[in-house]
């Protein structure tokens, strides 16, 4: 792991204190098409696709746009959005909705969308969709092979159109824009190595297994309205074959 590039900057400390916030679609609205238990994440990203989406394309007009979409009679949707400084959950995990362009991935993923727009940080962003990812991988017991982009998710598993011709998302990271999805990849495994997780999404057996960062030896967490120390040794934390493990005690 200490060979590996990172490219992607953290929000510097003293920051906006970034939170998962649930903007959830009303359960009215056609979003939702069935149950699932999620088994892949699918890498998105959101914008005009040229690179120069205007400020008003924020986080709001997405959200705005989804529900007014749903009402006007479409059934497309995603899971989450992520900017640089906040983060929306539109539907839940184990909520299945059409993202993927692929039957397989809409009732067997996660789908989580990367906002770009003038104002918005793109590396803030992409460490911030990391962070989720590595989030959703550790509270599902999903592997880092199946975090896959939404590209990918149509070339395994589409139509034969699909397949011949998959959308191109997320479009910057798939040109190699700032990092590709191996470098993005690698990101999820920084969380992982220095125990940057969204820890308001996981129950309290997950936070006990979350990794300590590596220069400190013990933290504290607000759990409850309680202080409770947490963290395992990186020792505890293994890879192989591209997969991710938490060590149980």
């Amino acid at each position: 792991m200490s060979n590996i590039k990172h490219i992607y900057k953290r929000p510097p400390k003293g920051s906006q204190l970034v939170k998962v916030e649930s903007r959830f679609i009303a359960y009215d609205l056609p979003n939702r098409i069935g149950h699932q238990k999620p088994t892949y994440i699918v890498i998105h990203e959101v914008s005009l696709g040229t690179g120069k989406s205007p400020k008003e394309y924020n986080m709001e007009r997405y959200e705005k746009k989804i529900t007014e979409d749903a009402k006007n009679g479409s059934d497309i949707g995603y899971h989450y959005l992520v900017g640089d400084k906040k983060i929306y959950q539109f539907i839940e995990d184990d909520v299945s909705t059409k993202h993927t362009g692929t039957e397989f991935g809409n009732y067997n993923s996660i789908g989580v969308e990367r906002l770009i727009c003038e104002g918005v940080n793109y590396e803030y962003a992409t460490h911030n969709q990391a962070k989720l990812i590595a989030t959703l991988m550790l509270k599902h017991n999903i592997p880092l092979d199946n975090v896959i982009t939404h590209k990918e998710m149509q070339v395994r598993y589409g139509t034969d159109d699909k397949k011949s011709n998959p959308k191109q998302c997320p479009n910057r990271m798939l040109a190699g824009f700032r990092g590709n999805v191996q470098d993005f990849k690698n990101e999820i495994r920084r969380c992982f190595l220095y125990g940057w997780f969204f820890t308001e999404l996981l129950d309290e057996k997950q936070i006990m297994y979350i990794p300590k960062l590596q220069e400190i030896t013990r933290k504290t967490i607000l759990s409850k309205n309680k202080k409770r120390e947490y963290g395992i040794g990186l020792e505890n934390l293994s890879y192989e074959n591209d997969k991710v493990y938490i060590k149980k005690k």
